[in-house]
């Protein structure tokens, strides 16, 4: 099984014909960002593009490190914090979380994310916390972990993605799974509030034992939260053509995806890990986290190159380059190259998308409270709609009272639809933004 924009057969067309979106270069963009931002509490993403070095799979908007670049990126940042703060000063905007993505935030210093909290608490009004992506390899000096965690970083998600040192150089990483291990140890030490560790399956040549093996390691360690993903073959990745040419061992077969899915929540809720998501297993109550909720629902502000937001009514998307993204800020200029309106109905199949296949449950009365209108009403005749109707009748979800949720049979199913979604459209968004700096037009998927 190639698990590309493809292969999820029936799942994969259904996203491409639920999310049709075209992008176009805007005029006036602040205006229609704050006429838009309709809800007062917003969070925060940041992009931070850099790297080490670039992995196999990897379909995010990275770029190598270079020293003489990142420092008049983290500039031009705070330079658009600041625009964004200029812009909503007379909103009533609260900040209630902030993300930093990448790229490999983990390259900043401390004294770097000192700075860009202090922006933004000077901007809005905000809390001086932030939660981090790392890679183990950068947090194995304790000096340096130390200095994250008083600048104000919080929260950690650890790209760990394996402690098989084959399966890592499968994924073209260059950490090993000691420098995990004492990572995780370091950011214990320095207090850090929370902390989670990415997992990877589905990597090219793995097997199930070695998925549950990974799974069993990762529950002994001291982490808050496991996070596991499948490995998503994007035509943009440097892995596309390996795999394709049979250079590299092929994914495993849709019988043993499915067998990985169901061995997770086999292996990881005996731990006493609560599967908060269809990915996501905490050992805390009330804390996840939480990043796809936000680019799914709203309202979020995106800063950086790459960056992506969404008020509610209007998604935008930054220029995928840093050069132009510096060049764009030092005009002036938002660095938005595509943006487009998003009507009630897509964005009730967004919620009830995230909702119901990515958190296992959707509140009725709460969909009334967030769109004005019930669910039957607003989406019930739609495709989507009619759609949901049919999975509740093969058994994929039921209906209990006033909420509708994701039955264990249906945990493979809701997986096939969250990756065909992730695949056909953010991914998309990703590799079409960064053909092109700044197109006239992009049409998704």
């Amino acid at each position: 099984m190639l698990l590309d924009r493809n292969g999820f057969g029936f799942w994969s067309l259904m996203a491409k014909r639920a999310f049709k979106a075209t992008f176009t270069r805007p005029s006036s963009p602040d205006s229609k960002i704050k006429d838009t931002l309709k809800e007062s509490e917003v969070a925060l993403y940041i992009h931070i593009p850099f790297c080490k070095s670039k992995c196999l799979y990897c379909p995010y908007v990275s770029f190598t490190r270079r020293e003489k670049l990142v420092s008049k990126y983290i500039e031009a940042l705070k330079a658009e914090i600041r625009m964004y703060g200029d812009l909503l000063r007379e909103s009533g905007v609260k900040i209630t979380d902030i993300h930093a993505g990448g790229g490999t935030p983990s390259l900043l210093s401390g004294s770097d994310f000192h700075g860009i909290l202090d922006t933004i608490a000077e901007s809005f009004d905000s809390d001086q916390k932030i939660a981090i992506e790392a890679n183990p390899d950068d947090l194995k000096d304790e000096g340096k972990v130390s200095g994250l965690v008083d600048s104000g970083v919080s929260e950690v998600s650890l790209g760990v993605q394996s402690f098989n040192r084959k399966t890592l150089k499968k994924l073209g990483r260059t950490h090993t799974e000691v420098e995990s291990i004492a990572s995780i140890e370091n950011l214990r030490a320095a207090g850090i509030d929370h902390l989670n560790a990415d997992m990877m399956y589905m990597v090219p040549g793995q097997t199930l034992e070695e998925w549950v093996d990974d799974l069993r390691m990762a529950a002994e360690q001291d982490i808050d939260e496991i996070t596991c993903y499948p490995t998503l073959i994007t035509s943009h990745c440097i892995g596309y053509k390996m795999i394709r040419s049979r250079r590299t061992e092929p994914q495993p077969d849709k019988s043993i995806f499915r067998k990985m899915v169901y061995e997770t929540f086999g292996t990881l809720e005996p731990a006493g890990y609560e599967s908060v998501e269809i990915y996501g297993f905490c050992r805390e109550d009330g804390w996840k986290y939480a990043t796809v909720n936000y680019e799914m629902e709203g309202p979020l502000l995106g800063f950086g190159c790459g960056a992506t937001g969404f008020t509610g009514g209007y998604e935008y998307q930054n220029v995928c380059l840093p050069e132009e993204y510096i060049r764009s800020i030092r005009k002036g200029d938002f660095p938005i190259a595509g943006s487009r309106f998003v009507d009630i109905k897509e964005r009730a199949i967004r919620y009830t998308t995230c909702r119901l296949f990515v958190c296992k449950e959707l509140d009725l009365n709460g969909f009334k409270r967030k769109f004005g209108e019930d669910f039957g009403g607003l989406l019930g005749k739609t495709g989507f709609g009619r759609a949901l109707r049919l999975l509740r009748l093969i058994g994929i979800t039921k209906k209990e009272g006033q909420r509708i949720k994701l039955t264990r049979k249906g945990l493979f199913t809701a997986h096939q639809i969250c990756w065909a979604f992730v695949l056909n459209v953010p991914c998309r968004i990703c590799e079409e933004f960064l053909k092109n700096p700044w197109p006239s037009k992009v049409i998704i998927p």
